[in-house]
């Protein structure tokens, strides 16, 4: 704390070792006629002293919450504009008006009293009506007055002379630093100053005394106190300075702040845990490596904790017999590490981590020797452990594993402590949970692409296989119908006309099959791919159909997209020659369009013919569908199909919009032929 005299007394200057309690009160803050006052921020009177009332002539309860501006003459300067004026603290030279309506001249001295919280003002009166340097028996009586006043304040008070020796302390400094004030009058303050700041205390102060400058903030600032006891204790420091009989005093008001800090440092780890709590969930997102997870958890948790070691054990699950598996650990000791590791679940007289598995709930050891649960234990007080919290990870009836800290001192661990442990285990449960998950799914994924190839290896077999047999019955009905033409009747040839369109209806079904089963397995690679080529080649393919039923095709212009060209014409084909068909009764007109839709390209294709009822525009895309009779449309049933194959081959989605009787369309997706388009 730095406060400290200008210079050394002068010569003549009285010798205040030699005062007496009172009278040296009396010599150092009033002489007779003194009234002291305390004004709130807005110059209200919130407390007076007994010789107030006897200069004011008013009583105390009339003078509370009066402002002290109302008490001055009219051509006494306002008090407001004394404060404001200059740096407190000031002293002018007032005129008092009584409450009989005299006037008193009277010398004001004012100074301010802060902390971060509040703000006051005291002052004093200073009549000079008792001669320098004596001490009266009213001098006593207001020092006494002081001192009891100065008894009941919750805060601390210590004057020092020009020698930084210690004149007065009130009795709220044995409570707040732990020395009664015998033992600090007449000590230096170097005695409530902790060791380690002393020398930069002394050096501030031959600053101080060199330049006059102050480098702290005197009317409020934080600085850690000694204690009696050995410890520091957190203080809110006002100090001021003032002169009486020649002589400079400083006095400092302490206030013990330890609650606020407390709170402070209680706030300061709530949010530092939230922020572990919360990085920790970001990287398991972000991240599938457990082991990686389990690592930066154990080594955050000692930091955010202050503990000496953080361990993160496995347990099998469904196994209570077999003992843990440490996975991660941080400042353990290898003597701990094989302690815990070596327990059972249904053990908990000597580990830690076993305790919090078998108890299904948080176990907190503050101080192991006075812990009835831990009465026999020998391996955590051979591992030097004194206490410790130990959480489970997973499902309280059958967890993946525990997470515990240790420290090798006693410790206090309060409940956010814990709330913040458990957090931490949520999250790595809910990691290894989705590690497992994406484990199944990988699996599963794995298993249905096999499935799948084993199916497509099927159906191209068996399709493949059949194509003989259909081509056969198919070649000897032919054969039969001419051979025996002259001896068939109507009905034999037309069966025979029956069979052979079954058998060709067949064949183009195993055929379509077959084109289905081959759009992954067969497929091209893919490459840039130029639709305005690829319509191009359709059209002349369709250049018969277009022309048949004077149909009227038309696009905007269409990008160039990544994929199959084989694909991507048999596609856009099947689109066309489908909206060419399902016509109504004026020619066809269709219309390809295009637009940017997110990171790909949407094409639609819009036609006016029939429609098909909004309930139909997604069975239509599964294989052999039909929504007409042969009799009314040829077809397999498996051209969209075929499409909705080739664009999700593609990455793509394929759907339709229609309503019956007034048209579809057929939207894609396709993706660019590079990022930038």
């Amino acid at each position: 704390m730095e406060s400290g005299p200008p210079s050394s007394p002068a010569d003549g200057h009285a010798d205040h070792s030699n005062l007496s309690r009172d009278s040296g009160l009396a010599s150092l803050l009033t002489a007779a006629d003194m009234a002291s006052f305390r004004l709130d921020a807005d110059g209200r009177i919130i407390d007076v002293n007994e010789r107030f009332t006897s200069v004011s002539e008013y009583s105390r309860t009339a003078l509370l919450e009066k402002p002290f501006s109302t008490l001055l003459e009219d051509e006494t300067p306002t008090f407001e504009s004394i404060v404001d004026d200059g740096d407190l603290p000031v002293s002018t030279t007032i005129t008092l008006r009584t409450n009989s309506g005299t006037s008193l001249s009277a010398t004001l001295h004012v100074a301010s009293v802060a902390d971060d919280s509040s703000a006051e003002i005291v002052g004093i009166l200073d009549r000079p009506t008792t001669p320098a340097g004596s001490v009266s028996a009213s001098s006593l009586t207001y020092g006494r007055t002081f001192e009891a006043l100065a008894g009941s304040l919750p805060d601390g008070i210590i004057v020092l002379d020009e020698e930084s020796t210690i004149q007065y302390a009130n009795p709220a400094i044995e409570r707040i630093l732990g020395f009664s004030p015998d033992d600090l009058v007449g000590s230096s303050k170097v005695t409530i100053i902790p060791p380690r700041l002393r020398a930069d205390h002394l050096e501030a102060l031959k600053r101080y005394l060199e330049t006059g400058e102050r480098h702290l903030n005197w009317t409020y600032v934080e600085l850690p106190g000694q204690h009696a006891a050995g410890h520091e204790v957190p203080l809110g420091v006002s100090l001021n300075d003032f002169t009486y009989d020649g002589d400079r005093y400083f006095v400092g008001l302490f206030r013990d702040i330890s609650p606020r800090k407390e709170a402070e440092q209680t706030l300061t780890t709530k949010v530092s845990q939230l922020e572990t709590v919360s990085y920790l969930g970001r990287h398991a997102l972000e991240n599938a490596d457990i082991d990686a997870l389990l690592e930066k958890a154990s080594d955050l948790i000692a930091t955010a904790l202050g503990v000496d070691c953080c361990a993160i054990f496995e347990h099998e699950e469904g196994n209570a017999d077999e003992p843990f598996t440490v996975r991660s650990y941080t400042g353990c000791s290898e003597r701990l590490i094989d302690a815990e590791r070596s327990q059972q679940s249904t053990d908990d007289a000597d580990s830690l981590t076993a305790a919090a598995v078998t108890a299904r709930e948080p176990v907190v050891v503050e101080h192991l020797e006075m812990d009835d649960r831990f009465t026999d234990s020998t391996g955590l007080a051979a591992a030097d452990i004194e206490s410790g919290v130990g959480v489970t990870i997973g499902r309280f009836d059958d967890p993946w594993g525990a997470l515990t800290v240790y420290g090798s001192s006693p410790q206090e661990f309060a409940n956010h402590d814990v709330d913040f442990l458990e957090s931490v285990a949520t999250v790595i449960a809910s990691a290894i949970e989705r590690q497992r998950y994406e484990h199944r799914l990988s699996e599963t994924v794995a298993d249905l692409e096999e499935s799948n190839e084993r199916l497509e290896q099927f159906a191209y077999a068996a399709s493949h296989d059949l194509q003989e047999p259909l081509r056969m019955v198919s070649s000897y009905l032919q054969l039969l119908e001419r051979r025996y033409a002259d001896a068939l009747d109507e009905d034999a040839t037309e069966f025979i006309e029956y069979a052979v369109d079954g058998a060709d209806r067949m064949r183009e079904m195993i055929d379509g099959l077959l084109e289905y089963s081959r759009i992954d397995s067969q497929g091209e690679p893919f490459e840039p791919v130029d639709l305005e080529d690829v319509l191009a080649d359709v059209l002349t393919d369709l250049q018969v159909q277009i022309d048949q039923h004077d149909a009227e095709i038309t696009a905007t212009p269409l990008p160039a997209v990544r994929g199959d060209p084989r694909q991507l014409r048999q596609l856009f084909q099947n689109l066309l020659s489908n909206a060419i068909e399902y016509r109504g009764e004026s020619p066809p007109r269709i219309h390809i369009d295009v637009e940017c839709h997110g990171s790909r390209w949407k094409l639609s294709v819009h036609d006016e013919g029939i429609g098909m009822e909004t309930t139909d525009t997604d069975r239509i895309f599964r294989v052999f569908q039909r929504l007409h009779s042969r009799d009314e449309f040829d077809g397999t049933g498996i051209g969209l199909a075929l499409c909705r194959r080739i664009v999700e081959r593609h990455g793509g989605k394929i759907w339709a919009e229609s309503e019956l009787g007034d048209g579809a369309t057929f939207s894609f997706t396709l993706p660019p032929a590079s990022t930038e388009a």
